[in-house]
C-alpha cells in the first residue's frame, strides 16, 4: 500500500512540476509580448503560440478601441492583412486539383481584358510573384489618393493595368499584390462564385472556423477592433477602406481562427499532400527573394524563410491600420499567430521575438531609440511668401534603395501647397490638409511628420520644385511644380 502511495505522489509531483514549467513558459512569453508591444508602439494585439498540441499562450494586449477604452482580448477580431494571403493560393490550388485550371495557363485565357503588352504571364508566376506586373499599392496617387474609396474588382485592376512592366515575367522575384487581384478574378471566373462565397464554402466551412468573415461596407462585424496609425505622439484612426483593395484583403478574423485554418492546411483537409509540398517549395526566380536576406524564398502565396537555422513558412503584412503575422516552424512543431490594430510590421516583429524565445535563440537587438524631438518652430510666413510657394507638385523617389521593391520606380505622389485664410497649408491628394510650420533655417515641417523637412527651389520669383527629406520610405521625395495650387489643378492629376 505504501508503494502505491509513493507512486501516486511521484505522479502528482511530476504533473505539478510539468504544470509549473508550463506556467513559467507562458509567463516568459507574456513578458516577451509586453516588451514588444511597448517597443513597437502597438495599440492592441492578440497572440496565439502553439507547440505540438499545446497552446502556450493565447492572450490579448492593450486596447481594441482607444476611444471606448475597450481591452483587446484573446479572440478580438481584426482585419487580417498578411496571414489571409496564403488562402488565396489555396483557392487557386484547389481549382488546379479539380482540373479547372493549370498553373502554366496564360492568364489571358481567364482575364483577356488585362493588357499584357506583349508579355506572357502564367498563373504560376502570379502565385510566386515573378510575373513582373507592377504592384499598384506602390504607385502612389492611384491607390493612396483613393484609399478611402470603395472599388469593384475591375476598378482595382484599372489602378495598374497598362502600367510599365517592372521585370520580364519569370526573371526576378518582386512583390506585387496586383497578382493577388488577378488570382481572385481567375478563381471567380472558373468557379462561378464570388470570392467571398467561394472561400466560405471551400475553406472556412471545411476548416470549421466561426469568427472569420468577409468584411466590407455592407457588413457589420461584431467584436471588430479599430485600426490606428501613429500621429504626433499618439494615435489616430486609420480611415482606409478595405474595399479600395483586393477582395482577398477584405476578411476579418481572430488569432484562434487563423490558427485553426492553418491546422486545416497542415492536416491536408484543404489541399492534398503533393499540392501542399508544391505550395511550400520555391522554384526559379522565387528561390531568391532578396539579396539582403539570402535565406528568404517564396512558394505559392507563402514566404519560406529561416530563423537562424529553424525553417519557417507563413506570411506577414500591414495595411488599413492593421498588422498580421502567421508563421509555422514545421520541424519544431511551433506555430505563432499575431494580429494587431496598429500600422507597421509590428506583428511580424512580435512573432520573431516569440519564436526566438521558444527556440532558445538570442533576443534580437532593439531598434535605436528615437532621439528627443526638438520643439517645432512656427515662424511667421508673409502673404508674399504664401503666394510664392503655392502650387501643385508631383513628387517621386529620388532613388531606389535595396530595401524598396522595383515598383517604387513608378511611385508618384501629388501635393498642393496653398493659402487657407492666412495659413500656409499642404495637402496630399486624397488626404486632409495640415499646416506647414516654418523653421528657423527656412525649411518647413508638419506635426504629422516632424522629422521630415519640406523645402522649395526658387528660380527668380518662381518656385520650380519641392522636396521632402526624408519621406516615409527613408529617402527624399522631390518633384516639379506642375501648376497652381487651386482644387481644379490639384485634382486634375488623377484624371
Amino acid at each position: 500500500m505504501r508503494v502505491r502511495r509513493v507512486a501516486w505522489l511521484c505522479v502528482f509531483l511530476f504533473f505539478r512540476a510539468t504544470d509549473c514549467r508550463g506556467q513559467e513558459a507562458a509567463a516568459d512569453l507574456d513578458h516577451v509580448v509586453q516588451r514588444m508591444v511597448a517597443q513597437e508602439g502597438v495599440v492592441g494585439a492578440s497572440v496565439l503560440v502553439a507547440r505540438g498540441d499545446k497552446i502556450l499562450l493565447h492572450k490579448g494586449y492593450g486596447f481594441a478601441d482607444l476611444g471606448l477604452e475597450a481591452a483587446a482580448k484573446d479572440e478580438t477580431v481584426y482585419h487580417v492583412v498578411g496571414p489571409m494571403l496564403p488562402f488565396t493560393g489555396i483557392a487557386v490550388l484547389q481549382q488546379m486539383e479539380r482540373g479547372k485550371l493549370s498553373l502554366d495557363d496564360d492568364i489571358s485565357k481567364y482575364v483577356p481584358e488585362f493588357p499584357l503588352q506583349g508579355h506572357r504571364v502564367t498563373i504560376r508566376q502570379l502565385l510566386n510573384h515573378t510575373s513582373g506586373i507592377v504592384d499598384y499599392h506602390y504607385l502612389g496617387d492611384p491607390i493612396e489618393a483613393t484609399s478611402r474609396q470603395p472599388k469593384a474588382l475591375d476598378e482595382v485592376m484599372a489602378l495598374y493595368a497598362g502600367k510599365k512592366w517592372v521585370n520580364e515575367p519569370g526573371t526576378k522575384w518582386d512583390w506585387s499584390i496586383s497578382g493577388f487581384q488577378l488570382l481572385v478574378t481567375i478563381v471567380e471566373r472558373v468557379s462561378g462564385q464570388s470570392f467571398a462565397e467561394y472561400v466560405k464554402r471551400n475553406i472556412f466551412t471545411p476548416a470549421g472556423v466561426a469568427a472569420t468573415t468577409y468584411c466590407d461596407d455592407f457588413s457589420l462585424v461584431h467584436g471588430l477592433s479599430r485600426g490606428y496609425r501613429k500621429f504626433e505622439k499618439g494615435y489616430v484612426p486609420a480611415n482606409e477602406n478595405d474595399m479600395a483593395y483586393n477582395a482577398d484583403l477584405r476578411f476579418c478574423s481572430t488569432v484562434g481562427d487563423i490558427y485553426q485554418l492553418w491546422e486545416s492546411i497542415r492536416a491536408k483537409r484543404l489541399i492534398g499532400p503533393k499540392t501542399l509540398e508544391m505550395m511550400t517549395t520555391a522554384e526559379g526566380a522565387a528561390m531568391h527573394m532578396s539579396p539582403q536576406d539570402p535565406k528568404a524564398q517564396y512558394g505559392f502565396a507563402i514566404i519560406l524563410n529561416r530563423e537562424e537555422e529553424h525553417r519557417r513558412i507563413g506570411q506577414h503584412g500591414s495595411l488599413l491600420g492593421y498588422s498580421g503575422s502567421l508563421y509555422d516552424f514545421p520541424e519544431d512543431g511551433l506555430t505563432i499567430v499575431v494580429l494587431t490594430n496598429t500600422e507597421g510590421q509590428n506583428a511580424y516583429a512580435i512573432t520573431r521575438a516569440l519564436a526566438r524565445a521558444v527556440l532558445g535563440l538570442p533576443q534580437l537587438p532593439a531598434p535605436p531609440a528615437a532621439s528627443a524631438e526638438k520643439m517645432l518652430e512656427d515662424k511667421p510666413v508673409s502673404q508674399d511668401e504664401r503666394k510664392q510657394l503655392a502650387g501643385t507638385y508631383v513628387l517621386k523617389l529620388e532613388r531606389l534603395t535595396p530595401g524598396l521593391h522595383d515598383s517604387f520606380e513608378q511611385y508618384r505622389r501629388t501635393f498642393r501647397v496653398f493659402d487657407e485664410n492666412g495659413r500656409l497649408m499642404i495637402q496630399a491628394l486624397g488626404e486632409g490638409p495640415e499646416r506647414l510650420l516654418k523653421q528657423q533655417e527656412g525649411s518647413f515641417t508638419t506635426r504629422s511628420k516632424p522629422r521630415s523637412r519640406v523645402s522649395f527651389v526658387v528660380q527668380g520669383r518662381i518656385v520650380a520644385s519641392m522636396k521632402m527629406d526624408p519621406s516615409d520610405f527613408g529617402v527624399p521625395l522631390s518633384g516639379e511644380r506642375v501648376g497652381a495650387g487651386d482644387p481644379q489643378t490639384f485634382h486634375r492629376q488623377l484624371q
